[in-house]
């Protein structure tokens, strides 16, 4: 009778989860499987598709345009993803301290505010602030004395102004996702951890952070897989210049598909993204994520 039940309520679940999956595989299995398939194959436009092999992996893993692009790519990475976790978890930290529920609530929605907004809005607004004759921020600099810079036309500066745009968009929303783990930590732990003798730093780095630990790694592979991939803000902006230093490998894929009509090449670069983010995910979760218990 109980195994009946069980019999049941698993089919119950599973009849629940199949619209989801039946979504899932939509748009990403079947995009991915055809990716895959499009990648071994050569396609002209109003033409018929001819089958090379992997040429084309060797094609693009060998062209100097498509590693400068991956080049660009990961120093965004590198420059939004840890800078937009440490600030968010920094803010989340100061918003949890807050008594006053009101004042807690007006400022998380302030700072989940730009997240709210679309990628080419927002790309729009900081387009504006960075301008380099009318921009807010140059009209700030020039009143404290400080030349004017081409935030967006400078080859040195181009790449973190665009990271100042990850981190203004996804700020407020790892904000929310840090701010409501450590509102489901039992302020019990941090009583013991008082009458223990432990102070706050010590409370943070023995007690806060370990409780933190599967959010920050969930945060991180969130950042890894938008800022790998992010198109809109740089498009928006700079169009993948000045000289191709702001080019992502997505912008390129776009170029690549959508301009210059070669879809096998845009192919294989859907592959390497996939690839690129399947292995960075799948090793952070070997080497990062564990279970804390007290």
């Amino acid at each position: 009778m109980a195994a009946s039940y069980m019999a049941r309520q698993r089919r119950a679940g599973f009849f629940f989860v199949l619209p989801a999956l039946a979504y899932f595989g939509a748009v990403f299995l079947v995009p991915l499987v055809e990716s895959i398939i499009g990648s071994f194959y050569r396609t002209v436009p109003g033409g018929a598709s001819r089958y090379v092999g992997v040429r084309l992996y060797d094609k693009v893993l060998t062209d100097p345009t498509f590693w400068q692009a991956v080049r660009n790519t990961v120093s965004l990475v590198v420059l939004s993803v840890p800078t937009t976790v440490v600030l968010a978890l920094v803010i989340a930290l100061g918003l949890h301290r807050l008594r006053s529920l009101r004042w807690r609530s007006a400022w998380t929605a302030m700072y989940f505010l730009p997240f709210s907004v679309s990628l080419v809005a927002a790309a729009l607004i900081w387009q504006w602030i960075y301008d380099p004759v009318y921009g807010f921020l140059n009209h700030l600099l020039t009143g404290a004395g400080v030349p004017p810079q081409k935030w967006l036309q400078s080859l040195e500066q181009v790449r973190p102004s665009l990271a100042a745009i990850n981190v203004w968009v996804r700020l407020g929303f790892d904000t929310i996702i840090f701010l409501a783990a450590l509102q489901a930590i039992p302020a019990e732990y941090y009583e013991a951890a008082s009458i223990d003798g432990a102070s706050r730093w010590q409370a943070l780095r023995r007690l806060t952070l370990p409780l933190l630990n599967p959010q920050i790694v969930m945060v991180v592979i969130l950042e890894l897989i938008f800022n790998f991939k992010v198109f809109d803000t740089v498009y928006a902006t700079t169009q993948g210049g000045p000289a191709g230093t702001s080019q992502t490998v997505i912008m390129l894929l776009y170029d690549t598909a959508f301009k210059y009509f070669r879809l096998g090449d845009a192919s294989v670069m859907a592959v390497f993204v996939f690839g690129a983010l399947l292995v960075v995910t799948l090793l952070q979760w070997r080497f990062f994520r564990r279970q804390v218990e007290f």
